[in-house]
């Protein structure tokens, strides 16, 4: 038992080796390794929509936004601009939505063109991403950037 070739922590707890095969996908719940809605290719597991405090990646090219994104201090989501069901105080933003993000100590708003949402939580057809992308707008709803950096779902053609 001294010179056993195992951690010293699987031989006192058996359950470390099953709590070491999950992974924390840091809204609480464990996620076993390879469940990622059975896919090889995700880098992170699905969230259920984009709340406070969710980071966000910028991909247009407004100077603010690539800022952000070099610097390592992402966006993150401030509030939601939508209505209809309530859950915990805020409903979850989708594709397509508004949403206000603090960004380099300011407040802008932003729409939602891409999320990491379940599959069992996004309507069929919806496309999902490995990252929560938004287009940061101005006061006038317009987007500050003339150039979008990443791919745009052909869900924004039919509602536009």
């Amino acid at each position: 038992m001294l010179f056993s070739s195992k951690p010293a922590n699987s031989l006192l707890y058996p359950a470390f080796q099953l709590l070491t095969q999950l992974r924390n996908s840091g809204n609480g719940r464990w996620y076993p390794q390879p469940f990622n809605e059975m896919s090889r290719h995700r880098t992170r597991p699905p969230t259920y929509g984009i709340q406070r405090r969710t980071e966000l990646v910028c991909i247009d090219n407004s100077e603010i936004g690539k800022d952000a994104n070099m610097s390592g201090r992402l966006a993150y989501c401030i509030w939601v601009y939508k209505r209809g069901y309530r859950k915990r105080h805020m409903p979850k933003a989708e594709l397509g939505d508004k949403i206000l993000v603090a960004i380099r100590g300011e407040m802008r708003r932003a729409i939602v063109v891409g999320a990491t949402q379940h599959a069992f939580i996004r309507k069929h057809g919806i496309p999902s991403t490995d990252t929560n992308n938004i287009v940061l707008l101005d006061d006038k709803e317009n987007p500050i950037g003339n150039r979008v950096l990443g791919p745009m779902p052909s869900y924004f053609d039919a509602t536009t």
